[in-house]
């Protein structure tokens, strides 16, 4: 059951759930994931030559696509458009795209007098630092899987080489077995958001900055929504359907976010059609305006018809260096298996209106901040 949390916050949406695979499934990958907690995690194996270049093959391209935001999102959706079986992949496109939003945001006109360039900064690299752990343990699992088509591959072998969580082994084993794409879709949401927990926000100053952004983004702002463009409403204007949440500090709520994510995109055909419309016609850039142009511009030299300024990432910052997190693994207790149990039913809302009435409350309440 999705938690009181949820049902509170989302208070539109039901709280029904569907099992992710039958009963007797579930209780034999619990009994693969078990014996995980009691293998030795040995990532110092010998390989032979052709393993060894397909390792730094998958190590090179990975870092090349993890150099910002905005190559980060197109190879999640390069990787969908060349195996659509993996659902993940088109998640992570829109839900990264959301984190370009959230970037550019922070030099948006919008937000010019309600957080000073020292808070701008920390916010970003809080982003940029999570958005960027998750490619680099993501990617090469997508890797490894795509080069596995082609050729057989033991993915255990490899993916310790890549400081994976052993939880993962199973899973893909599984689904290369026999495909199924909620479960894999579940667990990637779950590995990831127990990898960024564990590696980043523990054990770095960034789990401090996540309990303050939520702080000052609820007082800004009101709530957070992740946004997904489905429709043209207008010219220059998309329908958008999405989640209003908040509160990201606590690592079950952000699995139970991903699953509701994961439902509206897939459960709903003309969501689903919409979003993959939306990202074949209109290139990320990371400015708003990819989606409002009727109300948002990414020309900062000019304010005409008094558009909300957007800038692209690649105007609003720079590239930063990638610093690999810390390698523990996250999987140490058989209770985070549960989270593979089930999928919630979630109910398409449009949040047009919504999302309209939000930006214009953000625009006056800049503007009173820059009076008082």
């Amino acid at each position: 059951m999705i938690s009181q949390y949820f049902q509170k916050l989302l208070g539109k949406h039901p709280a029904k759930t569907k099992p992710i695979i039958d009963a007797e499934r579930f209780d034999t990958l619990k009994s693969r994931l078990q014996k995980e907690l009691f293998q030795p995690y040995d990532e110092s194996k010998a390989f032979f030559p052709e393993e060894a270049a397909l390792i730094k093959s998958i190590r090179t391209e990975t870092a090349a696509l993890n150099r910002n935001n905005i190559t980060r999102t197109q190879a999640y959706l390069a990787f969908y458009n060349r195996n659509p079986e993996v659902h993940w992949s088109f998640l992570a496109h829109m839900v990264s795209r959301n984190g370009g939003y959230h970037m550019t945001d922070l030099k948006s006109s919008n937000m010019t007098h309600l957080l000073d360039r020292e808070e701008r900064q920390k916010f970003f690299l809080f982003l940029e630092r999570a958005n960027s752990a998750i490619f680099a343990d993501a990617f090469p699992q997508l890797l490894l899987y795509e080069h596995s088509k082609r050729k057989e591959l033991p993915l255990r072998r490899y993916l310790p080489v890549f400081h994976i969580s052993r939880f993962m082994a199973p899973i893909w084993e599984s689904f290369i077995e026999e495909p199924h794409s909620p479960l894999l879709t579940t667990a990637l949401i779950i590995n990831e958001q127990r990898m960024l927990q564990e590696r980043i926000l523990k054990r770095t100053r960034h789990g401090e900055i996540l309990r303050r952004l939520d702080f000052q983004l609820q007082e800004y702002l009101g709530f957070m929504k992740v946004i997904f463009p489905y429709a043209n409403k207008q010219k220059g204007l998309h329908s958008l359907t999405g989640l209003t949440v908040e509160r990201f500090a606590d690592p079950k709520k952000r699995i139970e976010t991903g699953k509701l994510l994961y439902g509206l995109l897939f459960q709903h055909p003309v969501v689903f059609r919409g979003v993959g419309h939306f990202t074949k016609e209109i290139p990320h850039t990371g400015s708003r305006e990819d989606y409002w142009a009727r109300i948002y511009t990414s020309d900062g030299s000019t304010s005409k018809d008094d558009k909300i300024f957007s800038p692209t990432l690649h105007d609003a910052w720079k590239d930063q260096l990638f610093f690999p997190p810390h390698s523990f693994d996250w999987f140490t207790n058989e209770s985070f298996m549960e989270d593979l149990r089930s999928l919630p039913i979630i109910k398409k809302e449009d949040l047009t209106n919504e999302v309209l009435e939000n930006v214009t409350q953000l625009k006056t309440l800049n503007e009173l901040k820059s009076i008082f």
